[in-house]
């Protein structure tokens, strides 16, 4: 792992060096992945769609995804980084990143429906690649913060992924019948 981990870190931390205000902006990004503002965006659902089955499905999703996310950190068991600078306090277990699991699954899913949705191509194409970024900036600020090795975060993304497709896969076969 360290010829992955070590690596990807040193890059990561060339391109944003350490400083008060990149760390305050880094932790800025990674609370978009955060508990917090994935149950604010999920009510933001359920106040601007007037179908509540989405909301049902974005909540059911979301849920799903951290029980998942939960299972694989109590098998693996891995612990945080220790050869890193941390710039923030974790306590659960490192693999997979919980923040960038759920930033694929919730930003995902909203990126679905608005591909699915939004008639104005423009306006798609452009959310599709604001959200797309929200994942992976939340994914480098885990390895910044010290708080995840980049081996926890790709694996977040492509756990989070793979979820995001059978779920999806899932919802289109029932929406067929």
């Amino acid at each position: 792992m360290i010829l992955f981990d070590l690596p990807v870190y040193q890059f990561i931390m060339s391109i944003f060096p350490v400083s008060m205000s990149m760390t305050v902006i880094m932790k800025m990004i990674t609370t978009l992945g955060s508990s917090i503002v994935i149950v604010a965006g999920l009510i933001s659902v359920a106040v601007l769609i007037r179908d509540k089955k989405y909301f049902k499905i974005f909540v059911f999703a979301n849920l799903l995804a951290i029980i998942l996310n939960n299972i694989i950190k109590l098998i693996v068991h891995r612990p945080r980084p220790s050869n890193t600078m941390t710039l923030a306090v974790e306590t659960s277990y490192s693999f997979p990143s919980g923040h960038s699991m759920m930033s694929m699954v919730f930003y995902g899913l909203v990126i679905y429906y608005v591909r699915k949705f939004v008639k104005k191509k423009w306006i798609s194409n452009l959310l599709t690649v604001v959200l797309s970024l929200v994942i992976l900036a939340v994914g480098i600020t885990r390895i910044y913060l010290g708080v995840h090795y980049a081996t926890d975060v790709l694996a977040a993304y492509v756990f989070g992924f793979i979820y995001l497709f059978v779920f999806i896969k899932f919802l289109e076969k029932l929406e067929s019948k």
